[in-house]
């Protein structure tokens, strides 16, 4: 069976209907909204009363049981700007098989964080085998699952995680994740985490989301926001360089390809540090919180 990726609205709410328990009128009234930008994630956000970008009980509830967020990343990856991003994935995956002489099936891909599984189905379109992690027993869990078995690709084009230790032996080519990070309580573990299921050599494909603390983005945690500009150079303590970033997306670095190395050195942050596009962006930024920080001290001692 040919792989189908809603692009539509009505594609999208005929998904959402197909793989969900949501009735048609209300899946209706939710893409449109969402497309309108009247994000389906602040619905969510109001219904189990969370506290907009701190991490608690109830947004842990949102994510397991809330429709919010497979509601917005559909309508989300309809656009030309969010495809780009897998698109441009798959070239740097592709380039990677062809230096290592691999055939596309042969490569050991996670797709960390997926959530609704379009990113997988459009590897698995291309030729790849993935293995897919998001939470277990999520509402968006069960969504992927059922599109993946629709497919009827379960067990032999994806294969779903539900231990996440067990991806920390170094055992895949390619790590991909998509706008995770900013919603951790720990992305420095995470990255760290990023490292351990790579082998020397892999790579993984990353974009995040740490200065997009805002209204429209309640799960987006505060705490994160530190992290903004730095991404680089986070990954690069946990033993991965930047290999590569996008400049044909509307934003730069969507997605950040890093390597990992085998023994980082110090002419690595210098060939970081030589690039304008990543030196400038962090300096800035630590000079503004070192002034933030010097406002503080002063406002405390008067």
């Amino acid at each position: 069976m040919e792989i189908q990726i809603p692009i539509s609205y009505q594609e999208i709410v005929n998904e959402l209907v197909n793989f969900t328990e949501l009735p048609r009128h209300e899946v209706e009234d939710r893409v449109w909204k969402q497309a309108l930008g009247d994000g389906s994630v602040k619905h969510d956000a109001e219904l189990f009363g969370i506290t907009p970008h701190q991490y608690n009980d109830k947004m842990e509830q949102l994510y397991k049981e809330g429709y919010g967020l497979i509601i917005e990343t559909l309508v989300f990856w309809a656009t030309n700007e969010r495809q780009l991003w897998i698109q441009q994935a798959v070239e740097r995956i592709r380039l990677y098989a062809q230096k290592s002489d691999r055939a596309l099936d042969e490569l050991a891909i996670l797709m960390l964080g997926d959530g609704t599984g379009n990113d997988s189905l459009e590897l698995v379109r291309n030729g790849f085998k993935v293995n897919y992690f998001d939470i277990p027993g999520s509402k968006t869990y069960d969504f992927a699952t059922k599109r993946f078995a629709h497919y009827g690709l379960l067990g032999k084009s994806v294969n779903l995680i539900s231990d996440f230790n067990s991806c920390l032996s170094s055992q895949y080519d390619v790590v991909i994740s998509f706008e995770v990070l900013e919603h951790l309580t720990d992305p420095i573990s995470a990255i760290r985490d990023i490292s351990l299921m790579l082998k020397i050599g892999g790579t993984a494909l990353i974009t995040e989301a740490f200065d997009a603390v805002s209204d429209n983005f309640p799960t987006h945690l505060q705490s994160n926001f530190k992290f903004a500009k730095k991404t680089p150079f986070l990954f690069l303590k946990s033993g991965m360089l930047l290999s590569w970033y996008s400049q044909k997306t509307f934003f730069k670095f969507k997605p950040m390809e890093f390597t990992k190395l085998e023994n980082p050195s110090i002419m690595n942050y210098i060939s970081l540090l030589r690039d304008d596009n990543i030196r400038k962006p962090y300096l800035d930024k630590n000079i503004n919180e070192f002034k933030l920080a010097v406002k503080r001290m002063l406002a405390m001692q008067s």
